[in-house]
């Protein structure tokens, strides 16, 4: 998947009903790309009735982890709204104990890991987070 598909993907997850022209004008492309990308994305089974599926088999090969933080209480709503749209993030929940949230992470590459991570931390209002790297599954 590039850079062009995720960035997609992530304005989808915001806006789901965002209008391909909206689309176009912020992905800085022509409305026939984005018309035929979501296409292709419809296709491969990653959109299905303009519902991002992050837990399909695109993403099951990839470094997966969670990542637990504490915001700020002034500041949860805002920090959960810019979670939301990271690409990266495929689920947020809400916790009770020492964190606030604790977020899934998926991305294709370490290095990209590292600066979704790093992306996460700047955001306004999150004040620690403690990372864990999934590495592997049992049944």
């Amino acid at each position: 998947m590039d850079d062009l598909s995720l960035k997609l993907l992530s304005l989808l997850k915001a806006d789901g009903r965002m209008s391909v022209t909206a689309l176009s004008q912020a992905l800085g492309v022509s409305r026939l790309t984005v018309d035929n990308r979501i296409k292709r994305l419809e296709a491969e089974g990653i959109i299905s009735g303009f519902t991002v599926l992050l837990g399909t088999e695109e993403f099951k090969h990839k470094i997966n982890g969670w990542i637990m933080i504490n915001v700020a209480a002034n500041k949860e709503e805002r920090a959960i709204r810019l979670i939301l749209r990271m690409v990266e993030i495929s689920r947020l929940h809400t916790t009770n104990g020492k964190w606030d949230l604790a977020a899934e992470i998926q991305t294709s590459t370490l290095e990209e890991f590292d600066k979704a991570v790093s992306e996460l931390r700047k955001i306004d209002g999150i004040e620690a987070t403690e990372t864990n790297l999934l590495l592997s599954k049992r049944k």
